[in-house]
């Protein structure tokens, strides 16, 4: 018997989107792990989760990873579908990691989303379940199922002695498929990937391989090793190197092939490779007419001569999509799968020729367009994040009653959602720690005619200190707040910040999050000195397990 492949009813969803399975049955564990669990009734079998599992179905599975409380799965075939399963609306379903619940109805992913904020809530957030239920009714569904996304994000694989491919993340998170047909993606975008693929590897210049991702070519070479952990993404371990196995000379002579190969592989398993990510945007210029496109490029630290490439690259697809506006260059050093350059390089406007402001962009929110940045965070489904803004505007405007009130906004961005608030308030100021989002919160409160909405640049836990400081003095006194308005990144509140927001001690907050799960972990303090008064929720993201909630708490 194979004790790494197992036979699995599905019976939840994980907030991650992995099916959750419990192990009943005594073959499915190994005899060290009946001994560990022989005191379990068989409603607390050993949890297992399953990657590609959804609720309702049985699967076969591959173990990749054993613990003690728990064990890690693949699924590797579906013996019986769930009872309403519908088919896929994409071709790279299963091989792609984008959209895993896309067999699924769609009120059926309604539910399972609305079950998976309540579970968090209540299970971590320490909320009272009968209240949480009465608080979140419904999930609000999504305006659109297919290619509802303006911002596509698409990795590079491969070079060298393997095909060059841009694509998305595999379903288990290791490697890259292409997705020609992805059902998020538009037809304009998908000729402006097949060129950039082409283009990239005419260069002869690698993908980078994350740490993780190398070490687990080299060390597990997809074998079956079940006891490393492939899903820590985000060590950082300085810049990249692109060493080839062949000879090399050093101070003491040459060395010899298989030394080199080793010394090789040794530094791939802290990254290697060039190309990292394309980002395709999808927005409207500064005449406001038509949608129009960005590409960004991220790169690994270049030579001249390779951020040259880049840029011969940048005014071939220009040159070639006549909507394509702006091209963007950035580099990152850091040794980890970020979406996130840290120098820029060049920004190519529609002419080819360099020009810094064909990096902005701008797109609609609730009667209002913000201008962005090509590498800047905005909601990805324009039709659900004008619902979201407006249940924001709605909620703020019930619970929120003082005349011109004062408005805090955490992890501000580019001043969405808040200045939307800030039309109704005395005063804002705005905390986000990219100085470049923040010079974009000015701008387009300046447009706006919002003189009274002010943005800092920093750590919010550092900023929140400094108005809500640990022992007040003279000189050191807590400033007075209305409202809070909080929307933070999926880590959720720092542990700083959240300890200051609790200081502050402001009438409302309202908690924007993308994490049920971190929403939850705070909820957990703030309901010792907060009431949540509203919970509502919306779908910006279908076929996916990811949930856009939000919360207004009142001081006790």
């Amino acid at each position: 018997m194979n004790e790494n492949i197992l036979t699995l009813q599905i019976e939840n969803l994980t907030h991650d989107g992995r099916g959750l399975a419990r192990a009943h049955c005594q073959h499915t564990l190994t005899p060290n792990e009946q001994k560990a669990h022989a005191g379990r009734t068989r409603n607390q079998g050993t949890v297992i989760f399953v990657t590609g599992g959804l609720p309702g179905q049985t699967v076969r599975a591959r173990v990749t990873r054993r613990k003690s409380s728990f064990i890690e799965a693949e699924a590797v075939e579906v013996v019986q579908p769930a009872r309403h399963s519908v088919p896929a609306i994409c071709p790279h379903n299963g091989l792609c990691g984008g959209c895993p619940l896309q067999t699924m109805p769609y009120d059926t992913q309604l539910h399972w989303k609305r079950r998976i904020a309540l579970d968090a809530m209540i299970r971590i957030g320490g909320m009272d379940a009968d209240q949480m239920e009465g608080l979140l009714t419904e999930v609000l569904p999504s305006p659109a199922m297919r290619r509802y996304r303006n911002k596509v994000e698409l990795a590079f694989a491969g070079g060298g002695d393997e095909p060059l491919t841009i694509g998305m993340r595999r379903r288990n998170g290791r490697g890259v498929t292409a997705v020609p047909h992805c059902a998020l993606m538009s037809v304009e975008a998908r000729g402006m990937i097949a060129m950039m693929a082409d283009l990239a590897a005419e260069t002869g210049l690698p993908a980078h391989t994350p740490k993780d991702e190398a070490r687990y070519r080299l060390d597990g070479q997809g074998t079956g090793d079940v006891h490393g952990n492939q899903h820590d993404r985000h060590a950082l371990t300085g810049c990249p190197e692109r060493l080839a196995a062949k000879p090399r000379r050093t101070r003491f002579g040459w060395r010899s092939s298989s030394v080199a190969a080793r010394d090789a592989a040794e530094s791939n398993k802290h990254g290697s490779g060039f190309w990292r990510f394309l980002v395709l945007r999808r927005a409207l210029d500064s005449d406001l007419r038509g949608p129009r496109w960005w590409a960004l490029c991220i790169t690994s630290p270049g030579s001249p001569a390779e951020q040259a490439k880049v840029r011969s690259i940048g005014q071939k697809l220009l040159k070639t999509f006549p909507l394509l506006s702006g091209f963007v260059h950035e580099e990152r050093a850091s040794e980890d799968a970020l979406v996130l350059g840290q120098k820029r390089v060049a920004v190519l406007g529609s002419t080819g020729e360099s020009d810094p402001a064909a990096s902005r962009l701008w797109l609609p929110l609730a009667g209002e367009h913000f201008c962005l940045d090509a590498a800047s965070f905005f909601q990805v489904n324009t039709a659900a994040s004008q619902m979201l803004a407006n249940m924001a505007v709605d909620m703020f405007e019930r619970h929120v009653h003082q005349d011109k009130p004062s408005l805090l906004d955490l992890y501000c961005g580019v001043g969405a959602p808040g200045l939307l608030l800030g039309k109704r308030c005395g005063r804002l100021l705005g905390l986000e720690q990219d100085a470049r989002a923040v010079a974009l919160a000015r701008a387009n409160a300046k447009r706006m005619g919002l003189d009274h909405c002010v943005y800092e640049t920093g750590d919010a836990g550092l900023h929140l200190d400094k108005l809500a400081p640990l022992q007040e003095n003279y000189w050191n006194q807590t400033e007075h707040w209305d409202a809070v308005l909080v929307d933070p990144p999926r880590a959720g509140l720092a542990p700083r910040a959240l300890n200051a927001l609790l200081r502050l001690n402001a009438h409302t907050i309202l908690y924007i999050s993308c994490n049920p799960a971190t929403l939850a972990r705070d909820a957990a303090r703030l309901r010792g000195a907060y009431r949540l008064a509203e919970m509502r929720a919306v779908d910006l993201f279908p076929h996916t397990p990811h949930i856009e909630c939000l919360t207004l708490w009142q001081s006790l």
